[in-house]
Formats: structure tokens, sequence, C-alpha cells
């Protein structure tokens, strides 16, 4: 048993058998032998079940250490919903809400004047002009700026608790691409290390990444507020501030990579332009990029928003994609 079997937490393991068993309730003839069963026999499964028969068989010649297998995902569009917004930013619009009725007179002041009046030239002329710092902070940092990270993950947990989706009427639990939680276990049960790297913010995601992925909080990252260090009487906290510390999209992403493992993965997912850096840094040192295609309009979205970037990178450099209509049996843990 190697070392990094061996570090899993408790938690850790009840986080897995959690996934495992939801996994066996929604199909029960889960085994051994068909380890994605939320997938049809498409090219894509048999892509990816070649490269990790490849990269853990001893005898062959693209036989990777476990140590060295490291598989990185973005999030939003690839291992859960993103439409008609990021999950993040209907909580951030219901935070900004909550503030503006109890002080009015945050309508008369940006951003908040911007939901009052559904103003969206206000963040289109920000995104337009590259005003990337000012923009995200408007929307990440601003409205929970003063709270202590206790405080937030307190305000997110609670909010995560009651939100539904308007077109589903579910819970964040339910909005997982079940494929993609499948694949996520496959690749451990293989001895990879697996690693979410999400534009979003990582703070947010980390309230729900071991429930519902089973990844602990140290395998999440992503974008960042600047924290600042308090300490009141004899207790010590980082309060947020009202600004971005890292956007995490983007070149940024393989910078991140970089900084957190120190290495490139040989395994990464990703489903828009956003993606691009990262998934170019998996596939042209050596590993498989996979790109995630929503094209299935009936059981979730179709859209090609944000892709022109990366889909001609495809057959470039050599990527997988994953026709969500065609590949997959099932979107979300539910159908």
């Amino acid at each position: 048993m190697t070392q990094q079997f061996r570090s899993f937490s408790m938690m850790r393991i009840l986080g897995l058998i959690t996934l495992i068993s939801a996994a066996l309730i929604f199909h029960p003839a889960l085994a051994a032998d068909d380890p994605l069963p939320s997938w049809n026999d498409a090219e894509s499964r048999k892509a990816i079940v070649s490269f990790v028969e490849r990269v853990t068989d001893m005898s062959s010649d693209g036989y990777v250490r476990p140590e060295d297998r490291i598989a990185v995902f973005d999030n939003d569009g690839t291992l859960w919903n993103e439409k008609p917004l990021y999950i993040h930013f209907f909580a951030i619009v219901d935070r900004m809400k909550e503030q503006m009725a109890a002080d009015p007179t945050l309508k008369d002041r940006e951003p908040y004047k911007a939901l009052a009046t559904k103003d969206k030239a206000y963040f289109t002329d920000l995104n337009e002009n590259m005003a990337f710092d000012t923009l995200v902070g408007d929307l990440m940092a601003v409205p929970f700026g003063g709270m202590t990270t206790k405080e937030f993950d307190t305000w997110g947990r609670s909010w995560l608790k009651g939100w539904k989706h308007p077109k589903y009427n579910v819970g964040y639990q339910d909005l997982v691409y079940q494929p993609m939680v499948e694949l996520i276990l496959f690749l451990e049960s293989n001895g990879f290390q697996v690693h979410i790297f999400t534009a979003d913010e990582a703070a947010f995601l980390r309230l729900a990444a071991e429930e519902i992925y089973g990844l602990p909080t140290e395998q999440v990252h992503g974008s960042s507020v600047r924290l600042e260090y308090l300490v009141e009487g004899d207790e010590a906290n980082l309060m947020r501030t009202y600004r971005m510390d890292y956007i995490d999209n983007w070149d940024a992403k393989p910078r991140l990579i970089n900084q957190v493992l120190g290495k490139p993965p040989i395994f990464a997912a990703g489903n828009s332009n956003g993606d691009q850096h990262m998934l170019q840094y998996t596939a042209l040192n050596g590993g498989m990029s996979v790109l995630v295609h929503h094209t299935d309009g009936e059981r979730e979205d179709k859209y090609d928003a944000h892709t022109d970037k990366v889909m001609p990178l495809v057959q470039k450099e050599s990527w997988t994609v994953i026709d969500m209509e065609n590949d997959w049996k099932r979107v979300f843990p539910y159908q």
C-alpha cells in the first residue's frame, strides 16, 4: 500500500464510501469491471480507460509512477451545472439582495446599483475593458467583505442547504455530472490524486466538494479573495477584504497548478476557453486532456459559448471530447 493511500483520513474514506453507495443506489448493476456505469460505450470512454490502463501498467512504455499520477479538473460546466449562472453567483446575488434589504442606501452605489437596476452594461463594460480584478472583486469579494472566513463558511453552508436550481428544482448535490463523479472515483482507484482548479472562488466550492466529489479542501484550488489576519481578544481570525487576491482562469491555471503541485498533471478536464491553458499544459507535456462539450439540450443545456479558443485545439493537440448527449447514459444523479 502506498503512502498516498495510507494518508487518507477517516473522513476521506467515509466520503468515498458515500459516493460509491450513491452510485450503487442509482445503478444496482455497478460492478468492479464497470467503473463508469453512467457512460455509453463511446470513444471518449474508451480513450479514458485505455489511458488509465497504459499509465498504470508497469510493463507499459507509458507507465507513470503513482506519485506523478495527478489529475486536474475545472468545476463549473465540467463537474457540475453552470447555467444560467455559476451556482456561486446565485449565492452572490442572494447575498447582495440581503444586504440591500438591510441597508437600502447600497442601491445607490456599485455593484449593488447595477444589480438593483438590472444594468448588465456595468458588468459587460468591465469585462470588455478587461477590468477583471474589479469585475471579479465586485462579485466575489465585495458582498462578503468584512466577514471572517468562519462567518463566510457559516453563511455559505446555510445558503447551500436551502437553495434550489430555478430550472431543475433540485439542490447542488443533484447538479453534479454523475459520469464525472464516477470518473473521479475511477482515477482515484487507479492511484491518481485528483485536484480541482476552478475560476470560481475556491472557498465557496470547498463547502461542498468533499460531500459531492469526495475531495478534501486541500485538493480544491481556485480564485481567492485577499485575507487579513485579525486578532480580537483571545481569538485569531482571517477576515475577507473587498479585493481579489488571485483569479484562477486562462494562463493563471497552469501557474497555480505549478505553484501548488510543482509539476504538470497527466490528466486534465475542462469545458471552456478559460481552461485552454490548463488543457494545453497537460497535453503538451504528454498527458491526456478532455473537453466536456455541452450538446444535450434535453437533459441539461446545449451551448458552445466561450469554446472558440479550445475547439480548434482538439485535433491539433489530440484532446478527447466528451459529447454529453451521446457519451453519457445520464447527466445528473437523479435521472
